[in-house]
């Protein structure tokens, strides 16, 4: 036979819980023989019975008060009327007065001045008077204009600004050049070695940048060539095969160049176009000059204001004669308009102002 389980009651209350019940309901036993007016925020009970008069006589209470508080006062006769009540104003010769009262249901007497109040309940009838009085004191309120948020409104719009673009369009056609420089000893013209080559001349193309490349030696072009004809896939994805675009428009930063000893004979170098065009003047280059690098940019700078190129090259070899392959790359630059769409948003808030009642100021 299978042992019996024993079973268990889901709804046992443990020693803890059971502790915990008593003493809240205990509490709440406490909290319902609480009078009700304790509950009142700064409500302060002065006074609270049943008072009997004589007849023609008089009931006397005096109460501390001061500046910024309030007394609510409620007299309930339990049977006919009241004569009067009189309160005395401390250091004043006003009284406040209340006569023949049936039932005087919380009245508030504002205190305008510290010092002892007294309240005469004065009985002018033949019989006797039973009253219920009840005096609380609080603190007074006083209006106070401020201002307050009243609503928070979330608003967007969206804005049309046109700003524009510089955009870089290449010259489909490349600029080349191929010689060969005489050996020094027999130099006689320097025509040969001079390239002047014009930049755009569009009035609409106000500016424009170029690129040149140098190879100095048939090794330099084949280099060139092997390049063009394989170009790294980046270039592909940019629809470019030609190296000298490539570099102009920035997709590359390095060009095959010359690395044979000859091309440490070849002096180049840029010249300011304006200096020697349309004169019989012609640039002669020494050793001392800084030769120009295998490639590079002509800045907008320069190819914006003088349109034009002036390249100098010069073999100082005394024996050999130099190979030369020049190439110019022209770009210029559009400026192109379009529309950008900016989101706005704006958060505004509303105030407005209203008159609170705060609680007015103890007097110290």
């Amino acid at each position: 036979m299978k042992p019996k389980k024993e079973q268990t009651n889901n709804n046992t209350i443990h020693p803890i819980s059971q502790t915990m019940r008593c003493f809240f309901i205990f509490f709440c036993f406490c909290c319902a023989l609480l009078p009700s007016h304790l509950y009142a925020q700064g409500k302060i009970e002065l006074f609270n019975n049943l008072e009997q008069i004589g007849a023609f006589k008089s009931l006397h209470k005096t109460f501390d008060l001061k500046t910024g508080e309030d007394l609510i006062v409620t007299v309930t006769p339990m049977k006919g009327v009241l004569g009067k009540l009189v309160i005395d104003i401390p250091e004043s010769q006003f009284q406040y007065v209340n006569k023949k009262i049936k039932k005087l249901d919380r009245a508030l007497i504002r205190v305008t001045k510290s010092g002892t109040y007294a309240f005469h309940f004065v009985n002018n009838d033949i019989s006797k008077k039973e009253l219920d009085i009840k005096i609380y004191k609080q603190r007074s309120t006083v209006d106070k204009d401020t201002v307050i948020l009243d609503d928070i409104i979330f608003s967007s719009f969206r804005d049309t600004v046109k700003t524009y673009k510089d955009d870089t369009i290449p010259v489909p056609d490349l600029a080349e050049y191929e010689f060969v420089l005489s050996p020094a000893l027999n130099y006689g013209a320097v025509s040969d070695s001079l390239i002047f080559e014009e930049l755009l001349k569009d009035e609409n193309t106000e500016y424009q940048y170029a690129a040149y490349w140098v190879g100095i030696g048939t090794e330099a072009l084949a280099a060139y060539e092997k390049l063009k004809n394989n170009p790294p896939p980046s270039w592909r994805i940019a629809g470019i095969n030609e190296p000298l675009m490539a570099y102009g428009l920035g997709v590359t930063e390095l060009l095959p160049h010359s690395s044979s000893s000859i091309a440490r004979d070849v002096m180049f170098k840029f010249m300011n176009p304006e200096k020697y065009n349309n004169t019989n003047k012609k640039p002669r280059l020494t050793r001392k000059d800084k030769r120009a690098d295998f490639f590079g940019r002509i800045p907008i700078s320069s190819a914006s204001k003088y349109r034009e190129l002036l390249l100098s090259i010069r073999n100082f070899n005394t024996t050999t004669g130099v190979p030369v392959y020049v190439k110019f790359a022209k770009f210029k630059l559009q400026r192109v308009y379009r529309n950008e769409y900016i989101i706005r948003e704006r958060v505004q808030e509303i105030f407005r102002e209203k008159t609170m009642q705060v609680l007015a100021p103890e007097e110290g």
